[in-house]
């Protein structure tokens, strides 16, 4: 237990400084979803390896706040912590019993700083104590970046810029602080590889109406590359002295990291590219359509696979089908970590099999959520197989999330819908029966970029219209503790529906549902209906990807419609 070493280092340098209590967050400077191995501070003082949550630290208590997807996780891989809920309630509840909390402000965004500030009296520290206790820190990663192709980007970074520029002039500023790597990457049709499963170059930039000044570690940049993108490329440290040089106002979004404030005139905006990049335009729309057939391709020669498996693990299946998808076109990896979850450990929402975990897969139910990332898009799938013969309540259980998913895969709604509108179509199936699911119904999708992209999703607060060209998932799901976990999930596209002024869902993802599982007679007319027509356009457009052999098998899979 390494971090119980990690943890006593730390709290001697709090004494040794007078510190009464430290916040360790879970984000790196950038406050994006992912991080690198150099960044994940909060795993090496807590153990915990989730995706989201941060930690308070004094001399007697240690606090860890994780969401509904990563409290079993959190239990077992941080013994010493006490787990919160990762609420509001639950922080301010800690917070009274302090008087001051230290952080690292290139941690904290500027939003983030004054929920804070509103709890208690927040000091900033001038560098991070983890970064120096850290013995054997990985090195960050020197990789260089690469411009993508337009064949693939669909739009110039020059009129791309033309967006940002006339956001600049609305908000009559100077310039625009664009603090987001993803929005950065988007806007200037570049991508790098200082993340796993993320093709995203680390940087920040500030556009003015007639300079870009890109903000990144240097050498990643070639100067041939730096001259075709016409920018300016400074290093991360010395992005306060160059805002200090701006004459005018500089709009910033509020996410953007609080080290990089101090006596400079900010204006509060949303980001400009946040939305436009979400919508995605014409030759993105048909890349993701294109990856999509072809990643079911890897889908179904892996289902062949593990049908004639005798034994085989968790990470052997998982490590197959990464397999299947190398052997794709434009495949560049996979974009995200798979949950190759068996029987209990498919009720861990975000399980990530190990050698420590690590079970054969063997009569029962598998959840498998993987995704890849190719040069035309971005894919994330998940399918429940049964091997041998389910229980009637699994049926029941399987049956009613695949009833709210067709529900939300079928639905017309009006223009100006949000996913908080959407949501509960997905819940409605289980609710009856007193179920429910502890995270959203979809996330958005990028572009060859994050598999998890805002500022669309179907929840229960996303308060954002969908609009044509967003990509969102479907994935509701159903968790038994100990026993098993169900999830069924496709992506969708937004598109205009029949009716004028009414929108509705394309389905990207190409594959069968287990039709083991399924109780037919819960299916209504309707259902079936969508179903039929789901599967004959699987068939349509990935049945001339595969063999002959393949094909026999899918038209199999296809005919158990009853």
């Amino acid at each position: 237990m390494h971090h119980q070493q990690h943890l006593k280092d730390l709290r001697e340098w709090m004494s040794a400084n007078n510190i009464q209590a430290l916040l360790v967050p879970h984000e790196d400077m950038f406050g994006g979803e992912y991080i690198a191995a150099h960044d994940e501070r909060l795993a090496w003082i807590s153990g915990f390896t989730g995706s989201a949550g941060l930690a308070i630290i004094t001399h007697d208590k240690t606090h860890l706040f994780v969401d509904g997807r990563y409290t079993l996780q959190a239990k077992a891989q941080s013994p010493d912590f006490t787990i919160h809920d990762f609420t509001k309630a639950a922080i301010d509840a800690v917070c009274k019993e302090l008087e001051t909390l230290h952080y690292d402000p290139w941690l904290l965004s500027a939003a983030q700083l004054e929920v804070w500030e509103k709890r208690l009296t927040m000091c900033a520290l001038d560098k991070n104590p983890v970064d120096f206790l850290w013995e054997n820190r990985p090195a960050s990663l020197h990789k260089p970046a690469y411009i993508y192709p337009l064949e693939y980007a669909g739009v110039s970074a020059v009129d791309k810029l033309k967006v940002v520029r006339a956001d600049i002039a609305k908000h009559k500023a100077e310039a625009w602080l664009l603090s987001n790597s993803e929005s950065v990457c988007w806007l200037l049709n570049i991508r790098g590889e200082d993340l796993p499963y993320t093709p995203l170059l680390h940087c920040m930039a500030l556009v003015t109406d007639t300079a870009v000044t890109l903000f990144c570690e240097p050498t990643k940049i070639s100067p041939k590359m730096a001259n075709e993108l016409s920018v300016h490329v400074v290093n991360l440290d010395e992005i306060k002295s160059t805002l200090k040089s701006v004459k005018g106002t500089i709009c910033a979004d509020k996410r953007t990291t609080s080290a990089v404030f101090g006596d400079i005139n900010f204006s509060w905006q949303t980001d400009p590219c946040e939305l436009k990049k979400a919508i995605k335009n014409a030759t993105e729309q048909q890349g993701m359509r294109n990856c999509h057939a072809r990643d079911a391709v890897a889908l179904m020669r892996f289902w062949m696979w593990l049908e004639k498996q005798q034994s085989v693990t968790e990470m052997d299946a998982q490590d197959y089908l990464e397999t299947c998808r190398q052997q794709l076109d434009l495949y560049k990896g996979d974009s995200f970590a798979t949950i190759s979850g068996f029987a209990p450990h498919g009720a861990i929402v975000h399980y990530r099999s190990t050698p420590e975990t690590n079970i054969p897969i063997s009569k029962g139910m598998y959840l498998l959520d993987s995704g890849g990332q190719y040069l035309d898009g971005t894919t994330d799938i998940t399918r429940t197989f049964y091997i041998g013969e389910p229980t009637k309540e699994q049926k029941e259980h399987y049956t009613l999330v695949l009833k709210g998913h067709i529900a939300l895969a079928h639905i017309r709604f009006p223009k100006g819908t949000t996913g908080a509108q959407l949501d509960s179509l997905a819940r409605q199936f289980l609710w009856n029966h007193g179920l429910d699911y502890a995270h959203g119904t979809g996330h958005g999708v990028g572009s060859y970029l994050n598999v998890h992209e805002g500022p669309q999703g179907i929840n229960k607060i996303r308060q954002v219209p969908l609009e044509v060209g967003m990509v969102v998932s479907n994935e509701p799901g159903f968790y038994r503790e100990n026993l098993y976990g169900i999830r069924i999930e496709n992506l969708q596209m937004v598109k205009e529906a029949e009716h004028s002024n009414f929108l509705c869902f394309e389905s990207l993802t190409l594959v069968p549902y287990e039709s083991a599982l399924i109780d037919y007679e819960m299916l209504s007319k309707a259902e079936l209906d969508w179903l039929a027509a789901y599967y004959q356009n699987i068939w349509e457009t990935v049945s001339p990807m595969l063999n002959e052999h393949e094909q026999e098998w899918l038209k199999k899979k296809l005919s158990k419609l009853q």
